[in-house]
């Protein structure tokens, strides 16, 4: 045998192995049983990335978005609405490796109803250094800032998400940053729903 040890657990008897005989009873019905579940599992979990398709860094082209306000008899709504839709659209539209706005439904593959603008005073503590006796000392006072909200809904087909942008620095608070947050925040959705808007696609 030129030296060489002979293999004790080859199965196959033309090479001098012990005959399968010898296998212990169910050996490969569990065997069996194993590769299914592995086949099994290979294929579920492909299954699932191809639902979940992964978003690329920028799309092959810019997403058409139609930015429009919420119906509402209230006039003044009505009129804080329709400032909130112009900032709102302007911000989407710097996005342009993203998005590009157009001016109807039919036309979008994504929507984005604006729902709400509202502003809202917050109280907040402040630190001060002050000069006392030669020395330095910490004084807190309070402050008062104004919060700007813009809550929209965004869809894809039949997927939708309430989102509300949000300009909380502590100045400079405007219009103009809660609606460049909420178009951050319509890229997040359509990151996350990029199977949806590739069907849409269709």
């Amino acid at each position: 045998m030129n030296g060489k040890r002979a293999n004790p657990r080859r199965t196959n008897p033309r090479r001098g192995a012990a005959p399968a005989a010898t296998r212990p009873p169910g050996a490969g019905l569990i065997v069996g049983l194993v590769v299914g579940l592995v086949v099994g599992l290979i294929v579920v979990v492909g299954g699932a990335a191809l639902a979940g398709e992964q978003a690329p860094r920028r799309p092959p082209e810019p997403i058409p978005v139609f930015v429009h306000a919420m119906e509402t008899a209230d006039a003044e709504l009505e009129g804080m609405l329709a400032q909130a839709v112009a900032e709102v659209g302007k911000r989407v539209a710097r996005r342009r490796h993203w998005f590009r706005t157009v001016d109807s439904a039919e036309q979008a593959r994504v929507t984005l109803l604006v729902t709400n603008y509202r502003t809202a005073s917050q109280m907040i503590p402040k630190l001060d250094k002050l000069i006392q006796r030669g020395q330095v000392v910490m004084v807190e006072r309070s402050e008062i800032i104004e919060l700007h909200f813009v809550d929209a809904v965004a869809g894809i087909g039949g997927v939708t998400e309430a989102l509300s942008g949000l300009d909380e620095r502590e100045t400079g608070t405007s219009l103009r940053n809660a609606s460049d947050n909420l178009a951050e925040q319509l890229e997040r959705f359509c990151r996350d729903h990029y199977a949806a808007l590739s069907e849409s696609s269709r």
